[in-house]
């Protein structure tokens, strides 16, 4: 399992974000293949902002998990 490489603020805007596309996406009538890959991607944000974990982050060696917190590595809430 990847370390937590997402912090508390940008948890929060992919939550956030999630929480729009999913609304917009069940808003439609018809679920077509865009409703169904903005669903997709809704489902990715939201499971990133709650493990606070993002494999592309970690592909990409991007961390922004210290940005929100001083000492974010010894601190466990992080």
């Amino acid at each position: 399992m990847i370390e937590k490489n997402i912090g508390n603020v940008e948890r929060l805007a992919r939550l956030l974000l999630a929480a729009v596309f999913m609304t917009w996406a069940m808003s439609r009538p018809a679920l077509n293949a865009v409703e169904w890959f903005v669903m997709a991607i809704s489902v990715a944000l939201f499971l990133n902002g709650i493990f606070s974990r993002c494999y592309l982050w970690y592909v990409l060696e991007v961390d922004s998990c210290q940005d929100d917190l001083e000492g974010c590595y010894t601190d466990p809430r992080c």
